[in-house]
């Protein structure tokens, strides 16, 4: 079998690949970090729920395991922090300053 990365798999492994190479120093960086985490998110999400469209009733079977993982990967986004709070962070990390989140 034939496998090909496709061009977003290919940045989200180089992302993942980065912030566990800068890790090095100590924590991974947290621009390095939220980013590879935003991205991998929006992989997953798009990937099954294409995979459940192709699949159609089965896709959303509990029953199958194509299911589990579609609400996985919805649920993955809030595990280890929620998507809206990586990108604050990402932004925080490129300008330079934090942000206040609780007003």
């Amino acid at each position: 079998m034939d496998f090909n990365l496709s061009d977003d798999q290919v940045a989200l492994r180089d992302a993942v690949r980065r912030s566990a190479a800068n890790s090095d120093q100590g924590l991974p960086s947290i621009l390095d970090s939220s980013s590879a985490k935003c991205f991998a998110n929006r992989i997953a999400r798009s990937v099954t729920g294409k995979a459940a469209l192709l699949l159609g009733g089965f896709g959303y079977s509990t029953q199958y395991p194509m299911g589990r993982r579609m609400r996985d990967a919805w649920g993955w986004g809030i595990a280890g922090g929620a998507i809206d709070i990586q990108k604050v962070n990402i932004a925080s990390a490129m300008i330079g300053r934090r942000f206040d989140q609780r007003r």
